[in-house]
């Protein structure tokens, strides 16, 4: 049984596991953006084809959505892939430094897209 010691080629126990929770957290991070991903392309489709019907300007609208939103899954299924290769690397050299541009960017995306649905929903009228 070993007792974290290091052994001739091997990094002591407690450093090892610490690098593997660290790489299993990425993993998991990334499995988030890949669900997130996967939610902003299926709910584009559903936008795209079955809201905003009616009249060609709402129909439109409901097009530039839906694809508004599937290349915006398509950018967070990459956005996701580019940080856990990163985090990755950055892990194995132990030079991991936190960035949160990313994040701020994502977040302002979404804050502008809510913030343009419900003008558009205040002022386009019923269908």
């Amino acid at each position: 049984m070993s007792t974290g010691s290091p052994g001739p080629d091997r990094t002591p126990m407690l450093d090892r596991s610490a690098a593997v929770r660290d790489h299993l957290a990425n993993e998991r991070t990334l499995l988030a953006w890949q669900r997130t991903a996967l939610a902003l392309v299926g709910l584009g489709f559903v936008v795209d084809r079955f809201a905003f019907e009616g009249s060609s300007d709402r129909a439109l609208a409901g097009t530039l959505v839906g694809l508004g939103m599937i290349v915006a899954g398509g950018m967070a299924a990459l956005v996701g892939v580019y940080r856990f290769v990163k985090v990755e690397r950055e892990i194995d050299t132990d030079s991991y430094q936190p960035s949160i541009g990313v994040h701020l960017v994502f977040a302002g995306a979404i804050v502008v897209t809510a913030v343009a649905m419900v003008v558009y929903l205040l002022f386009a009228g019923p269908a």
